[in-house]
């Protein structure tokens, strides 16, 4: 009690504070390995009474209870009730309560189905192999906890906290210059040195390091709260970077021409801090804990270090998000903006069938994908992927070839009238787009592949769109609208291509009379597939509205052909089809 008071009076010092706090790793070592001791002394005591008063019996030692003359013993009677409650409350079976093997029994506590996090390690600063969960439940933790220990462990933890935050808040300041007239001019904030960081990083494993006994004087499971202090550095890291980011959002990312502006060049290069203090962050549990001791394994450290891990698992999670929510973000929808204009031009006349007839690919023209999507995707990734660390960048290519494949396949689909010649030259522009876009994955600095994106819903419904060009069932004028949609359903490429593409698609077999979605919206083919596919690539929202148009363009032809029966070209029974076809195919979505 009285060393409780020292130490509360000496922390109300502010001169003295932080020494007194930096003595809590060493006091609390020594006060576990104290209290560990004296668990292993109580319960070897309690092993020795227990054998002497079986050997007074005449009792042997190998059999099960040691004999039933030892439960008229009047010291067993004596232990069995009291003894046995202050064991289960201390952590111990009640079959080592009745075992006499030895005195490992009695010295060891029971770990095995014990928590993780409780149990963590086994306190071996002063020799006892008692579990810290037993000594944490002990009375006498709780005493040292309130007579002074805890207020020691607040002023180590806010002592942590100050020496990791305290080089944060000189981060990032804000830029300023003058120019020749002496007036002030803002600049772009300052960003941190590559030294900076590096001097980040040793201040994270040295307050880390102060949890092992060898390094800091401390016990392993101090990991967990220091881990915690660095969370909390990091959401300072994060809130100052916050503030050095240009805030210009996705219309300022991108020159006239396509190129990167300044503006963005400054937030990628907030990106690679970010990326080095995550990176940092993900190797300091094992440069702590693990490479110091290598060659040699401690299965302590190895537990302290998958702790420390976890422990740190928020701070990597606040780094991610922020830098996807105000970097990645805005520069996928300034990409994929610049990719849904080259794609729309395939509407003018592209897949014509005169434009193909003079242009098809045996002509040694060049096909609309090497015309205007190659060296789209080129610049991408060397102006803007080439610029990211390899995490961000996967990200960003992942992101562009999703919106790319849903954008051309709906655009594609759009395309009316659709002759043999155009779907020829279609499906050939599909091969090669495939390529283009797997070079930009790969180029994105990862080993994933274009068919592993998105879990692979998009490259699979690239490949069924090639068999879906080629459907031929209409061929047959014999058969019902009825027997027609029973037939698509049961195609192979039905499960993998999305319903407004399968809907879009059939409209390019209708009559004239049965107007295109985006003609009855009276929006342009680009605009509307805007609203089926979002910039950040996905696409659900899209597919109601899809249907809904698909809806009211049938409700109007079906008004059109009472008044003119002479619908022109095209196959009548779409139409019934469509209505058939819809239901269905969104309900197997759903499901």
């Amino acid at each position: 009690n009285n060393l409780g008071k020292i130490l509360k009076e000496l922390l109300k010092i502010d001169k003295l504070t932080g020494d007194v706090a930096a003595l809590y790793p060493a006091v609390r070592s020594a006060v576990l390995g104290m209290l560990g001791r004296l668990y292993d002394t109580m319960q070897s005591g309690s092993s020795s009474a227990l054998n002497l008063s079986l050997e007074d019996t005449g009792s042997s030692s190998n059999g099960l209870l040691g004999g039933s003359n030892a439960l008229d013993n009047a010291l067993w009677a004596s232990l069995s009730a009291k003894d046995y409650v202050s064991r289960s409350t201390t952590g111990v079976s009640e079959s080592s309560v009745l075992s006499v093997s030895g005195t490992d029994t009695w010295t060891r506590a029971d770990i095995e189905n014990e928590d993780l996090n409780e149990r963590v390690f086994l306190s071996t600063t002063s020799g006892t192999t008692t579990s810290l969960s037993a000594i944490f439940s002990l009375s006498e933790w709780k005493s040292m906890q309130s007579i002074g220990l805890q207020a020691l462990q607040n002023a180590f933890l806010k002592s942590c906290r100050k020496r990791l935050c305290t080089p944060v808040e000189f981060m990032f300041p804000e830029g300023l210059s003058v120019d020749e007239n002496g007036v002030a001019i803002q600049v772009l904030p300052s960003l941190p040195s590559r030294y900076d960081l590096q001097k980040l990083d040793h201040s994270i494993r040295s307050e880390l390091s102060l949890a092992d006994p060898r390094e800091g004087g401390g016990d392993l499971s101090m990991t967990t709260m220091i881990a915690e202090a660095v969370v909390d550095m990091v959401e300072l890291f994060c809130s100052r970077a916050k503030t050095a980011l240009t805030e210009v959002g996705e219309d300022g990312f991108l020159t006239s021409d396509g190129n990167p502006s300044e503006s963005l060049l400054h937030d990628l290069k907030v990106a690679n801090v970010m990326s080095t203090l995550a990176i940092a962050l993900k190797t300091a549990p094992e440069n702590s804990f693990v490479v110091p001791y290598r060659p040699a394994i401690s299965v302590q450290h190895e537990e302290a270090a998958n702790l420390c891990h976890q422990a740190l698992v928020p701070a990597m999670i606040k780094i991610e998000k922020m830098v996807k929510l105000l970097i990645l973000n805005p520069l996928c929808h300034a990409l994929n903006r610049r990719v849904a204009s080259a794609i729309a031009k395939m509407h003018h006349g592209t897949y014509l069938e005169s434009s193909v007839a003079s242009g098809g690919m045996d002509s040694g023209r060049a096909s609309f994908v090497q015309k205007h999507l190659v060296g789209l995707y080129e610049d991408i990734a060397e102006q803007h992927l080439s610029k990211l660390p390899s995490d961000y960048a996967v990200i960003v290519a992942s992101t562009v070839a999703s919106f790319s494949i849903h954008t051309f396949v709906s655009n594609a689909s759009l395309i009316r009238p659709l002759g043999e010649n155009a779907r020829l030259h279609i499906t050939q522009d599909l091969a090669e787009f495939e390529l283009a876009l797997e070079q930009l994955v790969l180029k994105g600095g990862t080993s994933i592949s274009l068919n592993q994106v998105e879990l692979g819903k998009p490259y699979a419904e690239l490949r069924a769109v090639r068999q879906m060009f080629y459907w031929t069932g209409l061929h047959n004028p014999s058969l019902s609208a009825s027997s027609l949609t029973k037939s698509m359903l049961r195609e192979v490429w039905v499960k993998d291509v999305r319903p407004s593409t399968v809907f879009h698609f059939l409209f390019s077999f209708a009559p004239t009379l049965l107007s295109s979605p985006h003609h009855s919206k009276r929006i342009r083919p680009e605009d509307y597939v805007n609203i089926l596919v979002n910039l950040d690539g996905s696409i659900d929202d899209g597919e109601a509205s899809a249907w809904m148009t698909t809806m009211a363009c049938c409700d109007s032809y079906q008004q059109r052909e009472s008044v003119d029966k002479d619908s022109g070209n095209g196959d009548r029974r779409v139409a019934a089809i469509l209505m058939m076809l819809g239901p269905e195919l969104l309900r197997r979505r759903r499901h």
